[in-house]
């Protein structure tokens, strides 16, 4: 779906079309072993819209309201057809209406513009040929539209391939987990088809991964020198040319384990407009994305069209820990034609803490948990909103809600761990960590916040191996480079630091924590204008008053420093008028803290600073001796405001009142 679009154009948001797809989707998942994804799809139907007593679809957003639209991007739209799906379906499909879902055999073409479009009239069975060999790269500039996909009959007909007892026994066999046998069983035939072939590679992929994670490690690069464990190469010797949907997600997923992003990209990007329903094949799209090259906007004319893509970009934005107000105005949208979705609430919610919102994410995760209060999903992130607002009463609650409900859940174990450690019961708090990477290995947030807890007991070297595996799992995510510049800070390699934290700022370019970090590397480092450049773009983030205080006064310091008396009499000035305007949000006692502040930008309003402050050591020592600053021109400027700020160091009774209480005499004489 093109990012201009409004979300009503997309060919299967009806409700009754939307009800029927992911029905069946549901179904052809579950078929597949795809549980997780299965059950997405399941949960979004059940957030539909219910029917009306007539037959007809009931909407959430009233007649006549103006249709939300996504953010624009710029590229140009392109008009993508109903998206095909898988040829080999079940023939038991029906729409909420009673009548057939129009499945039909898909015309699989990989998004490569040139070669592949030869073969445009031609079902993805012809894409391969001696003259046209498979595309395995993608070329992300879109420059020549794809044709959209032309409905056709649904035939019911299977390929040749194993009966329908041998499959039911191994998919038997798959769902009580003994993988091995599953795809035993199914070796053992003369011919599979497309259905078979899935479930018999995908209990071999599920045996490598298990086999992984009992060595405690992550999949390995492929024809590396010396690798041991399992390798995946020989499962992709069976994926040459798949013709199937869901052999493509597969053989997708093989390439992502193998470090091959761009055949990866290419696999995932065919199965998802051959069949736009995988939530899992869209999660392993986002994995593949280099955000540096803003490839998720580059391959926006490639995705199918339907309301999955706008699930897509939300999940990919949210990801790659980017998320902005039109993200929350995507998913606002996906909220009126998804009124019951937990899902999307728990999204907004992430959103949220993303932005630094924290109160809002907090009430509206906790409105997803009155909505659902046994769902597992989002309560580690529920968990860190209100262990970051100390909100130790409702984390203790929130622990004692969910303990007894799934101890074998990853979630749950991340939100175990944040209650140890809100109690500063570092060690039990590992053990929690550890326990949900035991359960998932893949859990990103499980590998920061262990990293997190060896940071907090100085254990430096644990810390960065933690904070490196989940920078192998998601690269995106700001988190890991943020802990790993912290590791380096914490052990003065200033330099080391700074290249982790440019990668933050790289990701999160509005994020201020970011910035004033680079400002203290830099700052010990002895490089004081790119200090100042770094404090000074700290400024232009969203701050509280404090923040703020604190930013323009690092700045005045460094300017006094290199000895720049101009800037930093405009920098005093500044820090004088934030305090001042805020007084009632702000600490009284910083008066006093920055009285000389005060005085600097009563002077300059008074028209007696000429390039040269009144700082400098002598004249402080001749303030405290009772000494007079030298005589100055006529006064020029806001006097009323010199004389208020003034008046404010007297009241603070600080050294500096004798010196405020002879500009005060001074400034009566040249009064009118």
């Amino acid at each position: 779906m093109s990012g201009c679009a409004a979300l009503e154009s997309a060919a299967d948001l009806a409700p009754s079309t939307a009800r029927a797809a992911l029905r069946d989707a549901a179904t052809q998942l579950a078929d597949r072993g795809l549980t997780a994804a299965s059950h997405w799809a399941l949960e979004l139907l059940h957030a539909l819209p219910r029917p009306g007593p007539a037959g007809t679809d009931t909407r959430a957003t009233p007649k006549g309201a103006e249709p939300m639209r996504f953010p624009t991007h710029s590229t140009p739209a392109l008009n993508l057809g109903s998206p095909a799906w898988d040829q080999h379906a079940s023939t038991s499909r029906s729409a909420s209406d009673g009548s057939a879902w129009p499945w039909h055999a898909a015309t699989h073409e990989s998004p490569v513009p040139g070669g592949a479009r030869a073969h445009d009239a031609a079902p993805l069975t012809s894409m391969s040929s001696p003259e046209h060999p498979p595309p395995v790269h993608v070329h992300l500039d879109a420059a020549t539209p794809a044709p959209a996909a032309t409905p056709a009959p649904f035939a019911p007909a299977l390929d040749g391939g194993e009966d329908a007892e041998t499959y039911a026994l191994a998919k038997s066999c798959f769902d009580q987990r003994e993988y091995e046998r599953c795809a035993w069983l199914l070796e053992k035939e003369a011919q599979l088809s497309d259905k078979g072939r899935f479930l018999q590679l995908y209990a071999r992929f599920l045996v490598f991964q298990r086999e992984l994670d009992e060595e405690g490690a992550l999949a390995p690069l492929p024809y590396a020198q010396g690798a041991q464990g399992p390798s995946l190469v020989p499962l992709l010797a069976h994926l040459v040319d798949p013709t199937d949907a869901f052999l493509l997600f597969l053989k997708g997923v093989f390439f992502s384990r193998l470090h091959k992003r761009i055949e990866a990209m290419d696999c995932l990007l065919m199965s998802v407009r051959a069949f736009p329903y995988n939530w899992s094949a869209w999660q392993e799209l986002s994995r593949t994305l280099n955000n540096a090259n803003n490839e998720r906007e580059q391959i926006l004319d490639l995705l199918p069209d339907s309301f999955m893509s706008a699930f897509f970009l939300e999940y990919a934005t949210r990801q790659a820990t980017q998320a902005d107000a039109a993200n929350l105005d995507r998913i606002d949208a996906l909220l009126t034609h998804f009124p019951g979705s937990t899902y999307l609430l728990t999204c907004r919610a992430q959103t949220l803490y993303l932005l630094q919102e924290l109160e809002e994410a907090a009430d509206t995760f906790q409105e997803a948990l009155t909505r659902d209060p046994y769902r597992l999903e989002g309560v580690s992130e529920y968990s860190n909103t209100l262990y970051v607002l100390d909100h130790a009463e409702a984390l203790a609650q929130l622990v004692q809600q969910f303990a007894r409900l799934g101890k074998d859940r990853p979630e749950v174990c991340c939100l175990i761990g944040n209650y140890y450690n809100q109690r500063s019961d570092h060690f039990r708090a590992i053990e929690s960590f550890k326990r949900a990477l035991r359960l998932d290995r893949e859990y990103v947030a499980a590998w920061i916040l262990l990293g997190h807890e060896y940071l907090e007991l100085k254990n430096s070297h644990a810390a960065a191996e933690m904070y490196r595996r989940a920078l192998e799992i998601n690269p995106q995510d700001y988190r890991p480079w943020h802990g790993l510049g912290q590791v380096y800070e914490l052990n003065e390699a200033w330099s080391y630091a700074i290249h982790y934290y440019q990668k933050c700022a790289a990701i999160r370019p509005y994020d201020a924590r970011m910035w004033a970090s680079l400002g203290v590397c830099y700052e010990r480092l002895g490089r004081t204008a790119d200090a100042i450049a770094c404090f000074k773009r700290h400024l232009t983030c969203p701050l509280t008053e404090a923040e703020s205080v604190d930013a323009i006064a690092r700045i005045v310091d460094l300017y006094e420093r290199e000895g720049d008396t101009v800037h930093a009499t405009l920098f005093h000035c500044l820090l004088a008028q934030v305090i001042d305007k805020n007084a009632a949000q702000l600490d009284p006692v910083l008066v006093a803290r920055y009285a000389l502040s005060f005085v600097v930008a009563a002077r300059y309003e008074m028209g007696e600073l000429q390039g040269k402050l009144f700082h400098s050591r002598a004249e402080q020592r001749a303030a405290r001796a009772g000494g007079t600053p030298a005589p100055a021109p006529a006064p020029r400027g806001d006097l009323a405001l010199a004389q208020a700020y003034l008046q404010k160091v007297m009241a603070a009774g600080t050294d500096l009142s004798l010196v405020a209480e002879e500009l005060l005499k001074k400034l009566a004489a040249h009064a009118p």
